[in-house]
């Protein structure tokens, strides 16, 4: 019999689970984080507002969805929406002056603007948790670069709640990408959950920020990719 001790769980196990990058506890934070976003990108007083702004076909996919389909689009294993730092500018890289951004909408209703703010803040907490317990995740997760989550991993609390305050920090996830939302929208809608988990694949893919004729050519390209990857629809692809 062996009698050695089991071994140590290592940081982020309490986060993850055993053999899941992207655990239940992740997994259930990002739901909470893309309810949250989904309802602010509803609203109708920030349909201007480019951080929950979509372009007219993809918010009228969402619109037209129903709240068991956005309780599934919400429980995608990948944020709804993407994060981005400012360039950091010498010793005080996100001080007031640097964040402050003419192009946040100046008349929203106080609870509207409580309620953006607290999920900008709440969303770059988990990120940071993340960055610093649960190497690769945000990457999965959050579709952040290398860099940006070595950055949030350093952050302490003061940076992230003067941060919070840039409005070019949140922004949906593939800004250009209308026929991967068309798809991901309608996956959500359908009763098929093989296609929905195929969607999650191809979402996994794709780049953040693509180029502009990305939106005609890239998914297709993907799919193909993933589909010779992984064996296409139905084949148990674990995203």
């Amino acid at each position: 019999m062996d009698d050695r001790p089991p071994p140590t769980p290592g940081p982020g196990t309490e986060l993850t689970g055993r053999g899941n990058l992207l655990g239940p506890v992740i997994r259930r934070d990002l739901a909470d984080l893309n309810r949250q976003f989904l309802e602010l990108s509803l609203d109708p007083s920030l349909g201007n507002d480019a951080r929950f702004c979509h372009s007219a076909a993809v918010r009228a996919g969402l619109a037209g969805c129903s709240a068991e389909a956005l309780e599934r689009l919400a429980l995608c294993p990948f944020s709804l929406f993407q994060l981005r730092l400012p360039e950091p500018m010498g010793t005080a890289p996100f001080s007031a002056g640097r964040v402050a951004d003419a192009r946040m909408p100046q008349q929203l209703e106080i609870a509207t603007t409580a309620r953006c703010q607290s999920f900008v803040l709440l969303s770059l907490s988990v990120a940071r948790q993340l960055a610093d317990g649960v190497p690769l995740s945000p990457r999965i997760a959050l579709g952040v670069t290398a860099h940006v989550e070595t950055r949030l991993a350093a952050m302490g609390p003061s940076e992230l709640a003067c941060l919070a305050a840039w409005s070019g920090l949140v922004r949906p996830r593939w800004p250009r990408h209308d026929r991967y939302w068309g798809m991901l929208i309608a996956a959500a809608c359908g009763t098929d959950p093989e296609w929905l988990q195929w969607a999650h694949c191809v979402g996994l893919c794709l780049p953040g920020v693509p180029s502009a004729t990305a939106d005609t050519a890239t998914v297709p390209a993907v799919r193909r990719r993933a589909r010779f990857a992984r064996g296409g629809p139905g084949a148990g692809v674990p995203c």
